[in-house]
């Protein structure tokens, strides 16, 4: 009988968001590998069918307030698990790992906490409040200490992750494992210019992920204030947005008159993603040197498709990002700072061959090592280290 896996997550699926991405990658994986998947997450806003080989367990929860909705989810998860019985369950987040950490601890079975990030850290900057909050945040720390001690294995996204994770609660002798992100190998193989080739009048910087202000978006359309008195260029930013990121981002594009200049295209579908980052002269990833970015860390899957596309990139240089990006293959800025992202921006636009050799180079290695067949192998290995009970 094959193995049967729970994975759990406090998100919507499918979604437009790298998480998406990497959780159907994750998921077929396991398929691919024979054991018999059961997605429990909470429900897309468009009815979406499971991919194939998965059991899709949508879990409505109506709490507006986000701790309130985790832990109606996590209560939710306890009852899903007792009626799935799995083999091994695999989670995403300390919240459902509570349920998803009883479960196995009654049944003793493993359970696979994949830490991409931990709340302590990213809740402060999608609800303030939280960080202002000692309290909160102690509690926080104390429930991701006691699940990443309680975990029979750990899977990160980044070597700079499992350093932050190992310095907040991992214990020494739990196993560990980097599995990054990737990218399709194939991605831009119908509509992929070449880097070297003048770029289409005006030349496009493209920006793809989600409009959040950690990304660094307002210092790109601050910084392409700055390319404009040198030269006419066009900056796309292709992602989702909340509301209000949306609104502070207009804000700022009517009061430094760029609306021409600067164009929000909302969440792109996979097809239209990838011929905007194919047709794009430049793609750009200004992360801010934050305390989530540059100490917990991240492995944005924008570079990956970028890269796989052939593109010429530009990204500040963290150390989460170094183990993707290496100034061979990309153009690392120290901060992004407009005035240094415009001079990068400019320099590039003027140098097509170093665009070319950067562009040749990303893809050579997205596909020699990272691609989501790469990530498949990994995981598979993570499960089989765990023995005859993770199938």
């Amino acid at each position: 009988m094959s193995c049967r896996v729970a994975y759990v997550a406090l998100e919507p699926f499918p979604s437009a968001k790298g998480s998406g991405t990497r959780i159907a990658a994750m998921l077929g994986a396991l398929v691919s590998s024979g054991r018999q998947v059961h997605l429990l997450t909470l429900p897309a806003r468009d009815t979406a069918e499971a991919p194939p080989g998965v059991t899709l367990h949508p879990l409505a929860v109506l709490e507006p307030n986000f701790l309130a909705r985790a832990l109606a989810f996590r209560d939710q998860v306890a009852r899903q698990l007792q009626a799935i019985r799995p083999d091994v369950v695999h989670f995403r987040g300390v919240f459902e790992g509570q349920a998803a950490l009883d479960y196995a601890a009654l049944r003793g079975i493993p359970a696979i906490f994949e830490a991409n990030g931990l709340p302590s850290v990213e809740l402060p900057y999608h609800y303030p409040a939280v960080g202002t909050s000692p309290a909160m945040l102690t509690r926080l720390r104390a429930l991701e200490a006691r699940t990443l001690g309680a975990a029979d294995a750990v899977i990160t996204q980044s070597r700079t992750t499992l350093a932050y994770l190992c310095d907040h609660g991992l214990p020494p002798g739990t196993p560990s494992f980097v599995i990054p992100n990737a990218a399709d190998p194939h991605v831009g193989d119908a509509d992929a210019g070449d880097a070297s080739q003048a770029p289409a009048e005006p030349p496009t910087v493209l920006y793809a992920g989600t409009l959040a202000p950690w990304q660094g978006v307002a210092e790109l359309v601050m910084a392409a204030r700055r390319t404009a008195r040198e030269r006419r260029l066009r900056f796309v930013l292709a992602g989702p947005a909340r509301r209000r990121w949306e609104l502070e981002l207009r804000r700022l594009l009517r009061r430094l008159g760029l609306e021409s200049v600067v164009s929000l295209a909302g969440a792109l579908d996979r097809t239209s993603l990838a011929r905007a980052v194919a047709g794009a002269a430049l793609c750009v990833a200004p992360l801010r040197r934050d305390h989530r970015n540059a100490a917990q860390g991240c492995s944005p899957i924008k570079l990956y498709e970028y890269m796989a596309a052939g593109r010429p990139v530009l990204v500040t240089d963290l150390p989460c990002v170094r183990e993707i990006v290496t100034p061979e293959r990309g153009e690392l800025v120290a901060a992004p700072r407009p005035r240094l992202l415009a001079e990068r921006i400019l320099a590039l636009l003027d140098d097509p061959g170093r665009r070319r050799a950067l562009g040749h180079a990303a893809r050579a290695w997205v596909r020699e090592h990272a691609t989501w067949q790469h990530r498949a192998a990994a995981l598979q290995a993570v499960y089989a280290s765990l023995g005859s009970s993770a199938g």
